[in-house]
């Protein structure tokens, strides 16, 4: 018996990447893919669902928001939280309104499929973090440190994944984007930060903030 999954993100790129992995396990089905937590709840397909993919940070409807909502609908459906938030604090926050996992994005996707299982065998699947691995520790401040720098969420990716020595095509296929893609986005993050073409700067600019920890 095949896996009912609804995947939820408005990244199209995140979605075309989770259901092309999803789809190469026969056990899985993607009965619905959604954009924001509003369309989410309007989809009959929860009802159906085994298993949802949420990403916290959707527009129209947040996703801590839309897990409160799916929740109180009593849907037999497990959820799993997707995202690029790193914290602590929102770790504890999806537990405790009843999600059954936390997935950051920057992880491996390979992974994804045995999270998928240990959910569904009625098992938890959260990361443990010390207290100095907090990444973005809050909406608030991830969404604030975005607007001052005039940086997007995915280019916040790129210099994470810059930062652990990945090379353009490597960042490429984790992202499931082009070289070309890549190249850009680094051109215009180094534009933004105006540290030219310094490597070494940027990975100086994202431990300063907290982007990455420092070994």
């Amino acid at each position: 018996m095949k896996i009912s999954i609804i995947l939820a993100d408005d990244h199209p790129a995140i979605l075309e990447g989770i259901q092309a992995y999803l789809s190469k396990d026969d056990q899985f089905n993607i009965i619905d893919r959604v954009s924001n937590g509003l369309a989410l709840l309007q989809s009959e397909a929860i009802y159906r669902a085994d298993l949802i993919l949420l990403d916290l940070n959707m527009p129209g409807l947040d996703g801590l928001k839309t897990l409160d909502e799916l929740k109180s609908r009593s849907l037999k459906a497990k959820i799993i939280i997707m995202t690029n938030y790193n914290s602590p604090e929102l770790i504890k926050d999806c537990r405790s309104k009843g999600a059954s996992g936390y997935v950051v994005k920057s992880g491996k996707l390979e992974l994804l499929s045995g999270i998928i299982s240990q959910v569904l065998e009625g098992k938890l699947y959260f990361p443990i973090l010390g207290e100095n691995q907090t990444g973005a520790s809050s909406f608030s401040y991830f969404d604030d440190f975005l607007k001052k720098h005039k940086l997007t969420k995915r280019e916040v990716e790129i210099i994470r994944l810059v930062c652990q020595n990945m090379r353009t095509r490597e960042i490429a296929e984790r992202l499931y984007l082009s070289e070309f893609t890549i190249h850009t986005h680094r051109k215009n993050i180094m534009r933004k930060l105006e540290i030219g073409d310094s490597t070494v700067a940027l990975y100086d600019f994202a431990i300063k903030n907290k982007l990455i920890v420092s070994s």
